[in-house]
């Protein structure tokens, strides 16, 4: 069955590709600057590094894409997403993650300043709001209530709208609000010299500027990796035993059957 993009589906899709690769392109430019890997160029590379786990993390949160995305290709790891994982998700990683960080880090400076706050607490409080907020209003408003995506199934009592296909599982924007927390940390947290706390250590253990660089790339990316299969964790072990029950028996989308328990 042949369905056509929406203008608002255009528009996620939009987002996923120019915001990933504006925000790459303005870590690479922010590193050629400074000649050294720049905080915003690391969360770029953390970001779309662990996007491999969005196909099972879809897969545990029964996540229904419309049959308009196009898909990554059978052969991507663990593409357990039904119906396959959206093309766009690797770009889109870096916008969906990076931006709230970027805004997170903002805020939070602006309030230490202004309010002496101590800074690595402050950072971690501010992250994980802002990125509540805003995982909620792209997952919950932007997917569930209008239709880019749906959740087949949630948790009984843990979920708004439930039972209907609009329902969206709080505790996805909480799983998601923590990784943001950490990017805003990771982000906001930096010595007179711009490096990162995983520079500083990298610096530590090797002077040479080229291995530095490298150990800061592979730490971000175990990191993030590691963070991320931290917080779909939970997802997984309540899926697998058979707690993700509520929902409508409708099908989410005309003329495609609806992910099995």
């Amino acid at each position: 069955m042949t369905v056509t993009s929406t203008p608002l589906l255009k528009a996620a899709i939009g987002f996923a590709y120019v915001g990933g690769l504006a925000f790459l392109a303005a870590g690479v430019y922010l590193s050629c600057r400074r000649r050294r890997l720049h905080p915003l160029l690391l969360l770029c590379i953390s970001a779309i590094s662990f996007s491999w786990i969005e196909a099972p993390y879809d897969w545990a949160v029964y996540a229904q894409f419309p049959p308009a995305i196009p898909r990554m290709p059978s052969w991507w790891p663990l593409n357990m997403t039904w119906g396959g994982l959206p093309a766009a998700v690797p770009p889109g990683y870096i916008a969906y993650f990076v931006l709230p960080a970027v805004l997170g880090a903002a805020l939070g400076r602006w309030l230490i300043a202004r309010f002496r706050w101590r800074r690595p607490q402050t950072l971690l409080v501010v992250g994980l709001v802002v990125g509540f907020v805003w995982a909620f209003l792209f997952n919950a408003i932007l997917g569930a209530r209008l239709g880019v995506f749906y959740y087949g199934r949630v948790i009984h009592g843990l979920a708004l709208w439930e039972g209907t296909k609009h329902q969206y599982p709080v505790y996805d924007a909480l799983a998601m609000g923590v990784q943001m927390m950490v990017f805003t940390y990771v982000l906001g947290r930096t010595d007179a010299e711009g490096r990162t706390v995983i520079d500083v250590l990298a610096d530590r253990l090797s002077a040479d500027r080229v291995r530095s660089s490298v150990l800061s790339v592979v730490g971000i990316v175990v990191l993030g990796t590691a963070l991320y299969g931290a917080v779909f964790a939970p997802h997984l072990v309540t899926k697998m035993q058979g707690r993700v029950t509520a929902g409508p028996a409708a099908q989410l989308f005309p003329g495609v059957p609806n992910q099995p328990r």
